[in-house]
């Protein structure tokens, strides 16, 4: 019965395969015939659709698909495995095209030894609106990667949600990236929480596109999650990845952030630092605000004023209301902290709020409300800088700042006082304030009080008071007065040993003896070195050419004045500095050995150089020409170059401070000394101090910053300028010449030295770019340059 069931099977089909119309009666009729035993004669039905063509073809696949259940199900599951490509071909189709498969059958035929994977897959495809996510995943990490990346491809667009549960593998295991970046760019439509948890754990991954995938899952989520998972790998990045980064911290940051960031205003980034400053201080709210302030109270001192200081630069209404609940908080740093930052936003109606803060016994609060004092419009300021610097005189330097700020003709008065200070840096700062706001009504006075204090002031300030009282004279056309310290008084000439003695007026104070002007040439200090001369002074101290017995050779003695290195905080920054000093060690560096202190003096020694400076060399040449300058440009680069690779900065770089021998060999003087001491000559530091010479001051520094290896690059530029043309890019008053360094329209080197090569004067301008980000980013560049420049124009061996 079976053969017969057989004849008429292959005689029905043969009939339909003749037959040459199968939407006719007759074709259709055939076409049921065949369906109703097809599932007995499936491998027959499935040969003869590999033979024939169409429209047979497709008509028997179609007959075929109407069958698939049960054991024929099975059957063409199997076929999937067929060596015959055909045969693999027209199965797949067939079950591609049926209503329903079994999936979990399809998965299972998916890892079978002779199964072609992508037969299988193709089915899957047809499948796909059916097929659970989980069961994607497990089974695409089974596969070899082509196979699974197309597998993976199915999770693209499905709406089927995903039970994470039921996924039996860690993803963050996979090691194979073809495989992690289809799967996360399908995490990245599934919202779930956690999801983000997951993505963050690519973000150390070495490929960097499956970072970048990583991140806009983070970025396409569109529930809330904790985005503190971020913040480890922050510093880490760059580019695109720390702007993707960024912006995902921004679309999801709220007061719960606020706590982690305490690491993250103080980064090498300054970038990065606003940008988390601002989140603090649009998304702080009292509870997380508190967490915050308590943790960085455990930092340095350093990283909280930076902290403290980021803060205040963005701060607005939110945080300053925030703010006020804290400034009574049992724990002192959160409070200070609090009134600080409450300050940052005080007006001109909150003068007794800010006069409270002023005379606060923490510093910093004083500063802060200093600060403030100096950005109001109200003559009300000036009274309560007068208290504070009456309560607290170790702030009187900041003090004086605020009062050139503010620019009243009161302000004189704590100038005046401050010319009676002891601590040079106090009467500088009074000299300068007062070279600042003083107009011509009050010119007359001006000069007479600096006059009657010249007897009190240190020496090196009173030759700056002189040049001061020259110049109030020349510019407001007073009667010239001609001061003699030594003769009588006579008309038109002041006597400053009489002056203001015997003749009914106040008698001066008498100048106080430094220890160091008991130091002259025969001397011996410490019981060691014997003072040979005197060789050089300045605003921070005095030089001096000693011998010392223990080792029977020469060194340089350098000694700070006593009132630059009064207190602990100016003694251990002293301290520091020639730690750092020492760490350079290169032939165009004096090398530093060690700090001496003993009877309120300190000094470094440092090794004998015998030279002269830069500065008085170029007195004598005007200028060098290219090769020569060249030539000791390449050395101060590489002096540079070995200091910066130790983190030292000079901060003063200038002609004095670079020595010549004979020979030309060059060495660098002074590394990191002007920093040590609380004064020097021009930029303000965040307790009103000034470092660095005006004349070759990096424009940032004008402006207040701190220095960095490019500030010295500019300073470098400075002296380049000098050494090719004889002449500084900048001149006028000390105050004048820091505004034109931040303008930075200095001539041309080749119109002021038509001698001067093209590619120097190219060399010069990059030197001296205003913006740090636009000069050579290392002294290392700039060693580079000079030296090619140098083979350029000489030899290759020029340089030994």
């Amino acid at each position: 019965m079976a053969k017969f069931g057989n004849l008429l099977f292959n005689r029905t089909l043969n009939q339909f395969l003749e037959c040459g119309d199968l939407d006719s009666k007759k074709g259709l009729s055939l076409a049921e015939k065949l369906k109703d035993s097809v599932s007995d004669n499936l491998e027959k039905v499935l040969t003869m659709i590999t033979q024939v063509e169409e429209p047979h073809r497709e008509a028997l696949k179609n007959i075929c698909r109407e069958s698939v259940e049960g054991f024929s199900e099975e059957y063409f599951l199997e076929v999937l495995s067929h060596d015959d490509p055909d045969y693999r071909a027209a199965a797949s189709d067939i079950l591609a095209r049926a209503s329903a498969v079994d999936n979990a059958k399809l998965f299972r035929q998916l890892h079978e030894p002779d199964a072609s994977p992508a037969e299988v897959i193709e089915v899957l495809a047809s499948q796909k609106h059916l097929l659970q996510p989980a069961d994607i995943i497990n089974n695409a990490i089974k596969l070899e990667a082509g196979h699974a990346i197309q597998l993976l491809k199915l999770l693209q667009g499905t709406e089927v949600p995903i039970d994470l549960s039921k996924l039996s593998v860690q993803l963050d295991k996979i090691d194979d990236p073809e495989f992690k970046i289809p799967m996360l760019r399908y995490l990245g439509s599934v919202n779930h929480e956690k999801i983000p948890l997951i993505a963050a754990k690519y973000l150390t991954d070495s490929n960097k596109v499956v970072v970048l995938e990583a991140l806009k899952v983070l970025d396409q989520m569109t529930i809330d999650y904790d985005v503190s998972i971020l913040l480890p790998h922050i510093e880490s990045m760059s580019g695109i990845e720390l702007e993707l980064s960024l912006k995902v911290i921004a679309k999801q940051a709220d007061a719960s952030l606020v706590p982690h960031l305490t690491d993250f205003l103080t980064t090498k980034s300054a970038e990065l630092n606003e940008f988390f400053a601002r989140v603090v201080v649009v998304n702080a709210d009292k509870a997380n605000f508190e967490k915050f302030l308590r943790r960085l109270s455990v930092e340095d001192d350093w990283t909280q004023q930076q902290a403290i200081a980021s803060l205040q630069k963005f701060s607005n209404e939110n945080l300053s209301e925030v703010a006020r609940e804290l400034v009574n908080h049992e724990q002192e740093f959160v409070r200070n902290a609090a009134q600080q930052l409450v300050i940052n936003l005080l007006g001109d109606e909150d003068l007794d709020k800010i006069e409270e803060f002023a005379l606060s016994d923490n510093w910093q609060v004083r500063e802060r409300a200093i600060q403030s004092l100096a950005k109001s419009s109200n003559r009300g300021a000036i009274a309560i800088l007068k208290k504070m610097v009456e309560s607290y005189p170790d702030d009187y330097v900041l003090a004086l700042r605020a009062v050139k700020q503010l620019g009243f003709g009161k302000g004189l008065e704590i100038c005046f006082d401050g010319l009676k200070n002891s601590q040079a840096n106090v009467q500088r700062a009074s000299l300068e304030t007062i070279e600042a706001i003083t107009t011509e009504k009050h010119a007359v006075n001006v000069r007479d009080n600096i006059l009657w204090s010249l007897p009190v002031l240190t020496n090196e300030m009173r030759e700056f008071a002189k040049m001061l009282m020259s110049q109030i004279t020349k510019d407001f056309g007073l009667p010239d007065i001609q001061i003699d310290e030594r003769s009588n008084t006579s008309t038109g000439v002041v006597d400053l040993l009489l002056y203001g003695s015997g003749t009914g007026t106040t008698s001066r104070p008498p100048e106080r003896v430094s220890p160091l002007d008991r130091l002259k040439p025969g001397s011996v200090w410490m019981d060691r070195y014997h003072i040979k001369e005197e060789i050089g002074r300045g605003a921070m101290g005095r030089v001096m050419l000693a011998e010392d017995d223990m080792v029977d050779e020469l060194l340089i003695l350098k000694f700070m004045l006593p009132e630059l290195t009064v207190g602990d905080q100016s003694t251990e920054r002293f301290k520091r500095e020639v730690k750092y000093a020492r760490k350079v060690s290169h032939r165009n560096v004096i090398r530093v050995h060690d700090i001496l202190q003993k009877d309120e003096l300190s000094a470094i020694s440092m090794e004998y150089f015998k030279s002269r400076g830069l500065e008085a060399v170029l007195k004598e040449v005007k200028f060098f020409n290219t090769l020569d300058g060249l030539k000791i440009l390449h050395q101060i680069a590489s002096g540079m170059a070995a200091a910066h690779e130790q983190e030292v900065i000079h901060r003063d770089l200038k002609p004095s401070n670079i020595l010549m021998d004979e020979k030309w060999l060059v060495k660098i003087v002074d590394f990191g000394i002007a920093s040590a001491g609380t004064a020097s000559e021009a930029t303000l530091t965040q307790t009103g101090s000034i470092i660095g010479s005006p004349a070759y001051l990096a424009p940032e520094r004008a402006e207040g910053a701190d220095a960095d290896v490019r500030s010295d690059i500019y300073s470098l530029g400075v002296i380049a300028y000098y050494m090719f043309s004889g002449q500084l890019p900048y001149s006028g008053k000390p105050m004048e010449v820091l505004a034109k360094h931040r303008d930075g329209n200095a001539p041309p080197i080749m119109k002021v030295n038509d001698e001067s090569s093209p590619e120097v004067s190219r060399l010069i301008v990059k030197l001296m770019a205003v913006d740090p980000a636009a000069r050579p980013q290392t002294m290392e560049a700039v060693r580079d340059e000079a030296r090619a420049l140098v083979e350029q124009f000489e030899l290759p061996d020029a340089i030994a």
